[in-house]
């Protein structure tokens, strides 16, 4: 009978405000934990050619990285077609693929919702194919795992007359740091007439990697056992700490941990306390930035912290000021960390 009522009250909250956001506050406790996905009462508008969660329904009371992740989960491709209709068992389906408990979903709203595409794709496809190979290029990354969406029209709309008159390539400025989540990336672009210019577009860059999530929750001073987190492959789509999946086992939790949370490095006590390390804190490294088959390299990046071979430590670009995640090779040498994993 709850669950009953609280699906009332949120379709409620979802026919009387538009995107069903407004009044959400005063209601949220009641969904706590859960994750809600409500449908969109009318017809959803696609601008690529791939149909996400988030792109016909919202949302609501999950973790602000799982909400992210769920919304970037694909449904449908729109690249042969103009429309179709996504359904609940659909969306439900995905979940659960995704790694999500069935008890922990709630699908409300409408039992399906039409997408359509809103406008011409095919510039936009192009070139987000592009940028993913480009960018998985530079980090070394397989193709498949980097997923980018561009999210601004008019940037697009400025370059439909230039680009109209054939095939074109493109060229990523080369970044320090994989740029996940909302990002702008400048780029140079080289049409079918030899004419090159630099572009730049507002982009939504999603990581595939695999992380542990808490199977339930986690006391504080607990001992990590296998049973207690399971490992699923999610995209990713904000910076953080993610503990390894295959070292997870072991350590000792510093807090109290959330079921159904991925796992932080910060969530688990230190282990910097070993006797032999290969860089040690306000050592000065040389960092190694892999841009397609040829390499730069940062002179003099201060490590943050200690580490071994194969630990991922922060460090700090002189240059920039700005600190970043790489992965230590030796004796004051270190990589970009490409997939964004911590001891």
């Amino acid at each position: 009978m709850n669950s009953v009522r609280i699906s009332t009250l949120l379709f409620g909250l979802l026919i009387g405000f538009p995107g069903g956001l407004i009044g959400l506050d005063h209601h949220r406790a009641a969904v706590a934990g859960d994750v809600v996905v409500a449908l969109h009462q009318e017809s959803s508008a696609v601008a690529d050619t791939t149909v996400r969660i988030g792109d016909v329904a919202n949302v609501l009371g999950a973790t602000p990285s799982d909400r992210r992740s769920i919304e970037q989960l694909d449904l449908e491709s729109l690249r042969d077609r103009d429309d179709c209709s996504i359904t609940r068992k659909q969306i439900e389906m995905r979940l659960l693929l995704a790694g999500f408990e069935r008890d922990s979903i709630k699908i409300i709203g409408p039992s399906t919702v039409s997408a359509r595409r809103s406008s011409p794709a095919k510039l936009r496809s192009e070139l987000e194919r592009l940028l993913e190979t480009k960018l998985s290029q530079q980090f070394a990354i397989a193709p498949e795992r980097v997923d980018i969406r561009l999210t601004q029209t008019p940037q697009l709309e400025s370059l439909e007359k230039r680009l109209a008159a054939g095939g074109f390539d493109v060229d990523l400025v080369p970044r320090n740091e994989f740029p996940v989540g909302r990002t702008r990336l400048a780029v140079s672009i080289l049409d079918s007439s030899g004419n090159q210019y630099s572009h730049s577009f507002d982009a939504l860059v999603s990581l595939s990697m695999r992380v542990a999530i808490a199977r339930g929750p986690i006391a504080q001073g607990a001992v990590l056992k296998p049973e207690m987190f399971h490992a699923v492959d999610r995209l990713i789509t904000q910076k953080a700490d993610y503990a390894n999946p295959d070292t997870a086992a072991g350590r000792t939790a510093s807090r109290y941990i959330a079921g159904n949370s991925i796992l932080l490095t910060s969530h688990f006590r230190s282990t910097r306390g070993r006797s032999s390390q290969t860089v040690k804190r306000n050592d000065l490294v040389d960092v190694v930035i892999s841009v397609g088959r040829g390499e730069i390299r940062l002179k003099n990046a201060r490590a943050m912290e200690s580490g071994e071979i194969g630990d991922t430590i922060e460090v700090l670009n002189p240059q920039t000021n700005r600190r970043f995640n790489a992965s230590i090779l030796g004796k004051n040498l270190a990589t970009v960390s490409t997939n964004l994993r911590r001891r």
